[in-house]
């Protein structure tokens, strides 16, 4: 199978071949990942985020290649703007958020001000722009008023969230639409948002994750504490859902008709509690120290269970998961030893490539 080709997904990498691409929060997780499955091709990739923090994948390594790489606060309308005038790009992928759940306890103004202003800021960059032809926002699985129910959320069903983060990105969503309908008016690019849920994957250093947390405690030989080991949550690798956005994109850049939002949701299978999860990292690391029930001691409601239906992009995008959660976590803790051992830019190539082959 060529390089890029993704199965019985349509979209190739060659598809975006000779395009300027710019991605917002590049060096976030999700942001170095997809960076480097852009590295594949021939684009010209242009990166617009925060500086990245000490112990991240993309601080680890320099082996991203980007035409240009500019630190930039989306909240600061003047320099984001500036940026996309100044790159000329013809895609855009709008990563760039404040994603942590508690951390939005901590600081609501500052998660409201990013996820909800800065998405405004790009996407009026965006349709001030003659060169961009679509943007792919992506947003998350918990922009939907969480009913706690078995059954999966979808793209249609009422938006709505409790708690900063959830309440900031359901939020964002109405300013997508917002600029939707602003866009189709004036002629500008396709916006399209993308939603999906949580994502494990090599190099991720956030804390308050379960898969970082246990990973630093293997490291460290010491037992991890887990707050809420019955709560399911929608465990996948990094690479399910940023090769749904590429689906969407590919689109976008065809001209091609699409819906204005999708899920990007794990599969069935995938559906275990974060005790589970965490015994299966415990039986894929040698010598581990195992984990701990610790019940929390701050105040700060967490949803325990929150599921995506993907029918839609299965069926438009030709898109589904090629990893269920026990797969995604082997190769988690794959990566981390590869990289070791052959090197984080190696270790990204590999699993990328294996992706593609599968």
């Amino acid at each position: 199978m060529p390089l890029g080709e993704t199965g019985s997904n349509k979209m190739k990498l060659s598809d975006f071949d000779g395009l300027r691409i710019l991605i917002t929060g590049h060096t976030g997780f999700k942001g170095a990942w997809l960076s480097r499955i852009l590295n594949h091709v021939n684009t010209e990739l242009f990166g617009l985020s925060l500086p990245p923090e000490e112990g991240s994948l993309f601080s680890r390594t320099n082996e991203i290649d980007f035409s240009a790489s500019k630190f930039i606060d989306i909240n600061n309308r003047k320099n984001t703007e500036a940026f996309i005038r100044k790159v000329k790009p013809d895609l855009i992928f709008h990563m760039a958020a404040q994603p942590l759940v508690r951390k939005s306890y901590r600081k609501p103004l500052e998660t409201f001000l990013t996820n909800v202003m800065g998405t405004a800021h790009v996407l009026n960059g965006a349709l001030q722009s003659e060169s961009v032809k679509g943007v792919v926002a992506v947003t998350t699985d918990k922009v939907y008023r969480n009913l706690e129910k078995l059954e999966g959320y979808h793209e249609d069903e009422p938006l709505g969230g409790k708690d900063p983060y959830s309440a900031s990105k359901s939020a964002s969503e109405m300013v997508v639409t917002a600029w939707q309908n602003l866009s189709s008016i004036g002629n500008g690019p396709v916006i399209v948002a993308a939603r999906s849920g949580n994502v494990i994957g090599g190099g991720d250093h956030a804390k308050d994750r379960l898969i970082p947390d246990l990973i630093r405690g293997f490291m460290a030989n010491k037992k991890v504490e887990i707050r809420n080991p019955d709560s399911i949550r929608p465990w996948q690798h990094v690479l399910d859902p940023l090769f749904g956005y590429l689906a969407i994109a590919a689109k976008l850049v065809k001209g091609e008709k699409t819906s204005e939002a999708f899920n990007f949701g794990p599969s069935e299978e995938s559906k275990i509690s974060v005790a589970e999860m965490a015994d299966i990292a415990c039986k894929n690391w040698p010598g581990n120290p195992g984990w701990q029930f610790t019940p929390s001691k701050e105040v700060m409601p967490e949803s325990s269970l929150l599921w995506l239906f993907s029918v839609r992009s299965q069926t438009e995008l030709g898109w589904s998961n090629k990893l269920n959660a026990e797969e995604a976590i082997k190769w988690t803790i794959e990566w981390e030893l590869m990289s070791k051992e052959n090197g984080i830019r190696a270790a990204l190539d590999s699993q990328i490539e294996r992706y593609l082959a599968i």
